[in-house]
């Protein structure tokens, strides 16, 4: 069974690699993007616009994010991964972290964002970590969760050069809006795309926190 310590670990070793294989958005697709910067108008027009970039890895998409207009703070397991994101985003705030067990009050962030870092997740373990980034999130907040489509996992040894092993699951489109439901996010969008050099179609689910000043979480 995988652990956070064997995630950590391997992507200990692949930080460097990763970086410069994928230094930011570049290999994202338009849709992608587009999801992105929908997340970041909603957060925008919230009061909050501070985001936690949870699983931020090496801070690639950081700079989205604080280009329009938010104050991001990133966690990872990775030491490696986030001394680059430090690196190369120093006005950001960093620690090293599980999803699963957050260092910040309940309330902390006006936006989640989970760019593919549910994928090491079991299906059956997305119930606690949805609820530990919803806690986090303050009411009418938003979340966006990017992942690969579909269902099952496979193993991943050599994507980032140094050889590891890591089991990466897939997900439905229903699944994380149910997921997302039981802790209390409720989809206001969602989208899902072919395979664009990928072995693997992407999905993506933008949801709101709860009720705000009497209106549905729809807004």
């Amino acid at each position: 069974m995988q652990t956070t310590g064997d995630v950590a670990q391997a992507y200990d070793t692949v930080a460097a690699a990763y970086h410069r294989l994928i230094p930011d958005l570049s290999a994202e697709s338009h849709l992608d993007r587009a999801m992105l910067t929908a997340f970041t108008h909603h957060v925008g027009d919230h009061d909050d616009h501070t985001v936690l970039d949870a699983g931020c890895g090496t801070g690639r998409v950081v700079p989205t994010l604080t280009a329009a207009g938010l104050r991001v703070t990133g966690v990872d397991l990775s030491a490696e991964m986030l001394a680059v994101a430090r690196s190369v985003n120093p006005d950001s705030e960093f620690a090293v972290a599980g999803l699963d067990r957050l260092p910040f009050a309940s309330g902390r962030f006006g936006g989640v964002l989970a760019w593919y870092s549910l994928i090491h997740t079991a299906p059956a373990e997305l119930p606690t970590l949805a609820s530990e980034l919803a806690r986090v999130l303050a009411p009418g907040g938003f979340l966006l969760a990017g992942f690969q489509l579909g269902a099952g996992s496979r193993l991943i040894t050599d994507a980032y050069g140094p050889r590891i092993a890591l089991t990466a699951h897939r997900f439905s489109l229903d699944l994380v809006t149910e997921v997302l439901a039981g802790a209390g996010l409720q989809r206001i969008a969602a989208a899902d795309r072919e395979p664009a050099g990928e072995a693997y179609g992407q999905g993506f689910v933008l949801a709101r926190k709860g009720h705000v000043d009497g209106r549905s979480a729809a807004g």
